[in-house]
């Protein structure tokens, strides 16, 4: 009985020790999937196997993010990241790797934080918590004065450090989307967007913005600004006349460019000035209508004869900025002579729920003339069978508009129809937009096609007809020629069937027998 007892013992301490064991071995099974290791409420000081820091195009001073705990991960001290190129983010306040890494645990500062030249720029939506104080060097300037710029506007928020050997440092109390350095002009720049000494603005400007100031300059003549996509700013328009002498000249390249951007995103745009003529020339430059998106580097730029230089332009759409198609231009003048450098930008909601297409059937019409257009809805939403609204018109690159029209219509998944619109008489030759944006209450997308309307000189209608009485000739020509050929070939046949009747003919007409053998 004593010895059944004491087994009984044995197999209660048995089974408490396989529960202790699969408990135990649930639990670390547990935290290895999961990539932390834990206990109570304290962080353990096992390394991260599965956790990930992705920063293999940075160099230099970079920090070494490999084989630390979880403790430090979450808040990792003194990060610093540099291209030795370009630039360096250096942090002054420690940074939730862990929180910054989201649910796949991964890092990705080589998507995610980019550094090239005289750019700085971080998504924050990618990068949860980066937004802290840090200082920013920009390697490779040559500006005399450099200005700032965050997202589209002058920086408020940054705090000069140094500027020498081509190094600019500056701190950010809050890392936030894109910096670039332009240069400060000593003197004012007519039409530039920004309010500079020399400049005045009127009463009905707001908060000292550029939209509604005239521009006290030499040498130029304030107009009023045009419709949405840059504010409404003031377009300067120089006294001077086209030069018609082969010492002042240059060349613009290109002077047309499209952009689709989508909010929130940058882009850099060179455009290539190149002078033709004998004479050096100042160059000047504005953005019209669209200087709340393009920046140049320079406002103004020396060019010797025969010399091109490129010059860059950054391009910004802030969160703010409704999706829509803007137009606007972007103009060079020298004391000599103008150009224009034409640009259409297309702002997208990241997460859109229309995507709208627009091609232009004829790419050239008369003044008069009807353009017509095929214009594809797809509805990328789980709502079907809803009424929408769509508008289009004609725009040119001033923001003027021509003959809208708006339908009313239903929509499933999908929609496509071409529509036309009749262009006045009196309308002007250049390039144009076919506009249509499809509207279902707040939410809207926009797209676009161009065309270019031409006037058919007398001389080309002269040309047309020669060309059609010379085809119509041709087609004759070769009608005769064939049927020649037809003929010569009956001809031929008819002759052939002839001389064979004659053979025929000549021969007896029953074939004697051979004699019989003997």
């Amino acid at each position: 009985m004593g010895e059944l007892k004491v087994f009984r013992k044995i197999l209660c301490w048995k089974n408490f020790l396989y529960f202790f064991i699969i408990v135990f071995g649930m639990g670390f099974t547990f935290a290895t999937l999961t990539g932390f290791a834990t206990e109570v409420d304290s962080s353990s000081n096992i390394t991260i196997a599965s956790f990930t820091v992705l920063a293999e195009t940075f160099n230099g001073s970079t920090t070494n993010f490999s084989g630390n705990n979880e403790s430090t991960y979450r808040n990792f001290p003194f990060v610093t990241l540099e291209k030795t190129s370009y630039g360096k983010v250096e942090f002054n306040e420690n940074l939730d790797l862990v929180t910054m890494g989201g649910s796949e645990l991964i890092v990705n500062f080589d998507r995610d934080l980019n550094l090239s030249d005289n750019l700085v720029l971080v998504d924050n939506s990618n990068l949860s918590g980066i937004n802290k104080s840090a200082n920013l060097s920009i390697y490779g300037i040559t500006f005399s004065s450099p200005l700032i710029y965050n997202n589209g506007v002058i920086c408020s928020d940054c705090t000069f450090i140094s500027y020498s050997g081509g190094i600019y440092k500056f701190q950010v109390s809050s890392f936030d989307g894109v910096y670039w350095l332009v240069e400060n002009p000593s003197t004012p720049v007519c039409g530039n967007g920004v309010v500079e000494t020399g400049e005045v603005c009127d009463s009905g400007s707001s908060n000292g913005q550029p939209g509604s100031c005239n521009l006290a300059c030499s040498g130029f003549v304030p107009t009023g600004g045009g419709g949405s996509g840059g504010g409404g700013g003031t377009t300067p328009t120089s006294n001077v006349t086209p030069a018609t002498s082969e010492e002042y000249n240059f060349v613009v390249n290109p002077d047309f460019f499209e952009l689709k951007m989508d909010k929130g995103t940058y882009y850099q745009q060179t455009i290539n000035l190149t002078n033709m003529g004998s004479k050096s020339l100042t160059i000047l430059i504005s953005v019209e209508e669209l200087q709340n998106f393009i920046f140049p580097q320079e406002r103004s730029i020396s060019v010797l004869p025969g010399e091109s230089i490129p010059l860059r332009f950054d391009v910004y759409v802030s969160e703010s900025r409704e999706a829509d198609v803007y137009v606007g231009k972007i103009h060079f003048f020298a004391t000599e002579v103008q150009k224009d450098s034409e640009v259409v930008l297309q702002v997208n909601e990241r997460d859109a729920l229309f995507d709208i297409r627009t091609e232009v059937l004829k790419k050239y019409v008369v003044p008069g003339g009807r353009v017509r257009a095929n214009v594809t809805l797809i509805n990328k939403g789980d709502l079907r069978n809803f009424d929408v609204q769509l508008e289009y018109k004609v725009i040119d690159f001033d923001r003027n508009e021509y003959t809208l029209k708006k339908e009313d219509f239903a929509i499933d998944q999908s929609y496509n129809d071409v529509f036309f619109l009749d262009l006045p008489k009196n309308i002007s030759i250049g390039n144009y937009l076919f506009y249509t944006q499809v509207r279902y209450g707040e939410v809207n997308a926009s797209s676009y096609d161009t065309f270019v309307v031409e006037e058919v000189s007398t001389f080309s209608w002269f040309l047309l007809i020669i060309i059609i009485i010379l085809s119509m000739y041709l087609a004759y020509r070769i009608y005769r020629h064939m049927q020649r050929k037809e003929l010569i070939k009956i001809s031929k046949k008819l002759k052939s069937e002839k001389s064979s009747e004659k053979i025929r003919s000549g021969l007896p007409k029953e074939v004697p027998l051979l004699p019989d053998k003997l």
